[in-house]
């Protein structure tokens, strides 16, 4: 996530926190583990969406994105800190289990999992609630989807956390790769043999594979035309250059990745 998608670093404190009880509990009921669980000893937390394993095991948490911790001299992105005393917190003192996914290993070779407390609430969702990070969709790890991203609908309400100030970015304005929340409008939609490629009015262009199409029963992006939309997750900067080629390209897995901001 790039320092950009936010200019204020204002977090909201325990009165607000209050306001959302009710709502937090209704959430925790959702959140719940949806397979096998075992427990699990953390060795350290590494920032808001990783942790360490005492069995030497790195984990990604599912479901949900933090602003990065500065290494090397950089600057920590805004909320990065807060993101991982919070989750230090919740790890700390009390029992934890950890749900790995179906797709369990990402990249790197860290292992993708949903960890829960003692009480089976859900840690990722916890930090949703609190404005500590985004929501983020990634097929197959699907079990904690609706429920996560309710969470952070909660936080975005309250302007909590990363929600205090505006963490959109518009589509016109990117100039980088990274993960980011972005708003433009589609100004073209083409096929091109098992891909949709939906255009927006900037750099970025929105990659849409045919097997990924089942996750959208009932959608029809074809004629998404003209439609302002709210759209996140990892932008990737495109090698090739072609003249009328967006340099940036997001592949669209799911619709929550997405909303539609008109009809």
């Amino acid at each position: 996530m790039s320092v950009r998608l936010m200019k204020k670093a204002l977090l909201v404190g325990a009165f607000f926190m209050s306001a959302i009880c009710p709502l937090a509990a209704a959430a925790d009921t959702a959140c719940q583990a949806t397979a096998a669980t075992e427990p699990v000893q953390l060795a350290r937390v590494i920032d808001g969406d990783t942790v360490e394993l005492v069995d030497g095991r790195r984990v990604r948490l599912i479901g949900i994105d933090t602003p990065e911790i500065g290494y090397r001299g950089e600057s920590s992105e805004p909320f990065a800190e807060a993101a991982r005393d919070r989750l230090r917190e919740l790890t700390s003192g009390g029992e934890v289990r950890m749900q790995v996914a179906v797709d369990s290993k990402d990249r790197y070779g860290r292992t993708l999992g949903h960890l829960f407390a003692a009480d089976g609430s859900n840690l990722e969702a916890r930090l949703l609630r609190e404005g500590l990070g985004f929501a983020l969709v990634m097929p197959p790890n699907l079990a904690l989807w609706r429920c996560q991203q309710a969470a952070e609908v909660q936080a975005r309400q309250l302007g909590l956390g990363l929600w205090s100030a505006d963490p959109v970015t518009p589509a016109r304005a990117l100039d980088s790769g990274g993960f980011a929340l972005v708003r433009g409008k589609i100004t073209s939609i083409e096929r091109a043999g098992e891909q949709l490629w939906i255009e927006l009015d900037g750099p970025l262009v929105l990659r849409l594979r045919d097997a990924d199409r089942e996750h959208f029963d009932g959608l029809h992006p074809e004629v998404w035309h003209g439609r302002d939309i709210e759209v996140r997750g990892w932008i990737i900067e495109r090698r090739s250059q072609r003249s009328g080629r967006q340099p940036l390209m997001l592949p669209l897995r799911h619709p929550g990745m997405l909303r539609l901001l008109t009809p």
